[in-house]
């Protein structure tokens, strides 16, 4: 049955009612499951985005990495198989004759053979005219002649005359190790009185009493190991060599009692380097293979403290701020200086009046223990080397090259400037005029505003290349000290001096690779402590040594003590002593 109203069909209209109903909710749904999708896809790429900034982020650092890796690279490269970028260069921006390596200094004395015209014609570093004077080595005179002696003819036999010598002097290096056989002479009384019945002349007067080996060979065993470098093995290799077969544990007790023997020498550098008023420090890595303490090889530090006329060695574990307060006189509570170290302080070490309460100028690189004493003691003044600002321009022109070479040369012409202003300042405060002191200060003055204006400016600017920015950072961070050098003309602007006092200490390293434990490890301090005091003063520490030892002879195998030690310390023994020591060891 169909419906009506007024007559018409209701049913057609229902239908298409439902059918326009079913066709929008379809459309709704379609339309929901796009906006659901446009949603999804909206979140997938919001993460794309984020995953592609995540990304460029990751190859942006590593980029940097990239470009510090390739730059540490040049730089290495630069240190192993470049020539050192302090030795002077003729013609070339940087020159300061800085000398941080042991370099020629600008302007040095490089003479050479004359060429055709009379001229000298530069043949390279340290060329010289002509041989040295060697009239003061002992000569031995060697015949040379035919078979037989003389000579005949030939032709009838008739025997030549002697016409005279042919003389050619030669260079002889000869070692021997030989047994040396000391003769005491015994004597018998004849005569009734009561006197003992025999006597024996006196013998050598041997520092270690039962030892097998004597005085001379002390002193050249301790040169050889220490001074020279060389490892325990090497020597008892060359003994062998020359006929002297002697174990390792012959020279490594040897050497432990003679080191004994030294220890008042020790203390007695030690006193005055604490005493001095200016120090130049440094430090090193050396490795001890059997510690005290289990683990395995431990990582010793030596230290080294340059005073005027002492060279003091530290041997510690530590890098710490502890071995320089203790060395320096720093109250670790307070972070002050103590009073004025005791009386081994000399006026003759001092460049200027040391009234009122104690003072102490440090000369070294930028490790921070230097520093941060430096921030906590009055009276304490950090100067900072020059030379290691002049490497970090010198490292980022190699970092890159492409960009930073003109850049680098231009700073190290500045620092050149520098150095030459200092002389300057130098010769003006040895000379002590008034008015060339002035006028040196004020070329100082400028040569250094010329680099804090160009710092300054410099940081200031965009764009500036990682390296670059990375050695002008240290430049304005460890600015205060390495200005600081105006007010002392009569201190080097570098810490080249403490660098190369460790250079003996590194070459033994490379050798020995360390020291077997703590004890050899403190004798090794000990022996450089000693022998470089001796040197600083023109000694010859074979010859020193010798005397030395002797000494300890004389004295029943025990160190000397009062006047007759201070007869051994540089600062306090006699022309005579000194000129003495400063000759090589006679022959025999």
């Amino acid at each position: 049955m169909i419906s009506t109203v007024d007559g018409c069909l209701l049913w057609p209209v229902a239908a298409g009612v439902l059918v326009e109903a079913d066709a929008v909710a379809r459309l709704e749904g379609l339309l929901a499951r796009a906006l659901e999708a446009n949603e999804r896809l909206a979140a997938l790429v919001e993460r794309q985005r984020e995953e592609i900034a995540q990304l460029r982020k990751e190859l942006a650092v590593r980029d940097r990495e990239l470009e510090r890796v390739t730059a540490e690279l040049a730089v290495l490269k630069r240190m192993l198989f470049g020539r050192s970028s302090e030795r002077a260069r003729p013609g070339t921006a940087g020159g300061d004759g800085s000398d941080g390596d042991g370099g020629e200094e600008a302007g040095g004395d490089h003479r050479v053979r004359p060429a055709a015209g009379g001229k000298s014609a530069k043949r390279g570093p340290g060329a010289r005219a002509g041989r040295r004077d060697y009239s003061h080595l002992p000569r031995v005179e060697v015949v040379w002649d035919f078979p037989g002696g003389g000579y005949c003819c030939p032709e009838c036999g008739t025997p030549f005359s002697r016409l005279g010598d042919h003389v050619t002097e030669v260079l002889d290096w000869l070692v021997i190790v030989r047994v040396s056989a000391h003769c005491r002479r015994r004597y018998r009384r004849a005569c009734g009185c009561r006197v003992p019945a025999t006597v024996t002349a006196p013998g050598p007067p041997k520092a270690i009493g039962k030892g097998l080996v004597s005085n001379a060979f002390i002193a050249h065993l301790l040169t050889e190991r220490y001074v020279a470098g060389r490892s325990q093995n090497s020597l008892v290799t060359g003994l062998a060599r020359h006929g002297a077969e002697l174990s390792p544990a012959t020279l490594t007790g040897t050497c432990a009692a003679a080191g004994a023997l030294l220890a008042p020498l020790e203390a007695a550098v030690t006193a005055r380097s604490r005493g001095a008023w200016h120090l130049h420090a440094d430090e090193t890595s050396w490795r001890v293979f059997a510690p005290r303490e289990p683990g395995g090889p431990a990582r010793w530090w030596l230290w080294v403290f340059l005073g005027p006329d002492t060279a003091c060695f530290v041997m510690d574990p530590t890098r710490s701020g502890a071995v320089l307060a203790r060395h320096a006189g720093i109250d670790q509570a307070t972070g002050q200086l103590s009073e004025q170290p005791g009386p081994d302080e000399d006026a003759d070490t001092c460049e200027g009046p040391r009234e009122g309460p104690r003072q102490l100028v440090i000369s070294s690189d930028f490790y921070s223990v230097y520093s941060s004493a430096g921030r906590k003691a009055t009276g304490l003044v950090n100067l900072y080397c020059w030379a290691h600002v002049r490497r970090y321009f010198v490292r980022a022109g190699d970092a890159n090259p492409d960009q930073l070479t003109y850049w680098t040369a231009a700073w190290l012409e500045r620092i050149k400037n520098l150095y030459a202003a200092h002389q300057q300042l130098s010769l003006a405060w040895a000379g002590g005029a008034a008015a060339d002191l002035e006028h040196a200060r004020t070329a100082w003055d400028e040569a250094l505003g010329v680099i804090h204006t160009e710092r300054t400016k410099q940081m200031a600017s965009p764009g500036l290349q990682e390296p670059a920015k990375k050695a002008l950072a240290t430049l304005d961070r460890e600015w205060d000290g390495l200005a600081a050098h105006r007010d002392y003309p009569m201190i080097s602007l570098d810490n080249n001096p403490a660098e190369r006092a460790l250079r003996r200490p590194v070459v033994t390293r490379k050798n020995a690779y360390g020291s077997r434990n703590e004890d050899a490890a403190r004798l090794a301090a000990r022996v450089w402590t000693v022998t470089a005091t001796a040197e600083m003063a023109g000694l010859n520490v074979i010859t020193y040594l010798t005397a030395y030892l002797d000494a300890c002879g004389q004295t029943g195998g025990k160190p000397p003590t009062g006047p007759n030690l201070e007869r051994f310390l540089p600062w306090t023994a006699t022309r005579e002593d000194l000129d003495a020591w400063a000759q090589p060891p006679r022959p025999g």
